[in-house]
């Protein structure tokens, strides 16, 4: 399996699919590359398509030291990616959590981004969490380090609306939350729900962004309402709503939501190339 070391010589594991112009993606919080499994072959067809695991994730390294998480951190977690890769730029997105990484990643370095596709996130639009979501990421710390992770999937599944409606959808689900919560460990998971309360409020700065930005939302999904703040922060930016969809639209509607993002990335390259005005 494929792993880079960051700066701060935390391990990082990531794949590879397909070939053309380089698509790189992460997932959201507790979360995994194999989540993108319905939209590997599609999105392969067309591009190069680079999955990654930040820290605290999966097959990634998880520091103990919670002064390793951040959102800043993150983004320089997938600025290591790129640059183990030679990419110089590529189109950049994710899924919750992920959108929230690459959306400050290119305001960081926004010459290295070609466009991004942020999909399903509060975390990227910037906006301070609600009370309910902050005790219910507090809650979720304290059952992560006390019970374990079965414990946290079943807390997560009830009172986590992000993963009720996905269930309300597709009840036979539970078993995939399962054996995701499954790959973390506590302590990363942890470490990374502590992030998520620290994150940066980043809303008034999205407007400086000029690269193409495709924003795609589940009907059912609590972060629709962050993503249209969003729409209306970054000019010419394209807000597409699937249905059913929930938090997990690529999931709930994979060949719609692939339908979505190849479109949009056709027509990013093509105005780069010269074939529309």
């Amino acid at each position: 399996m494929p792993y880079l070391r960051t700066d701060d010589r935390v391990r990082l594991y990531y794949e590879e699919h397909g070939r053309g112009t380089p698509l790189v993606l992460a997932y959201g919080i507790g979360g995994n590359t194999k989540m993108w499994d319905v939209n590997v072959p599609g999105l392969a067809a067309r591009h190069r398509l680079i999955l990654w695991e930040p820290r605290g994730h999966a097959r990634s390294d998880a520091p103990a030291d919670p002064a390793k998480y951040s959102f800043q951190r993150w983004a320089l977690d997938l600025k290591a990616v790129l640059d183990h890769l030679g990419l110089r730029r590529a189109h950049l997105g994710g899924l919750s959590l992920g959108a929230g990484i690459v959306t400050r990643f290119a305001l960081r370095f926004p010459g290295r981004a070609r466009s991004l596709v942020v999909t399903n996130s509060s975390s990227a639009s910037g906006l301070p969490l609600t009370w309910q979501n902050v005790v219910m990421r507090a809650r979720s710390i304290e059952i992560t380090l006390t019970q374990g992770m079965d414990a946290m999937a079943e807390f997560a599944m009830a009172a986590n609306p992000n993963l009720s409606e996905r269930l309300a959808l597709d009840p036979e689900a539970k078993a995939e939350f399962y054996e995701e919560y499954r790959q973390l460990t506590p302590i990363g998971y942890a470490n990374s729900l502590r992030a998520l309360l620290a994150m940066d409020h980043i809303t008034d700065q999205l407007s400086t962004l000029r690269m193409p930005v495709l924003l795609v939302g589940g009907d059912r999904d609590p972060s629709l309402a962050p993503m249209k703040v969003m729409r209306q922060k970054i000019r010419g930016s394209t807000l597409v709503v699937l249905a059913p969809a929930s938090h997990f639209a690529n999931r709930d509607q994979p060949e719609a939501w692939n339908r979505t993002v190849l479109d949009f990335l056709a027509r990013v390259e093509g105005r780069r190339h010269g074939a529309r005005p």
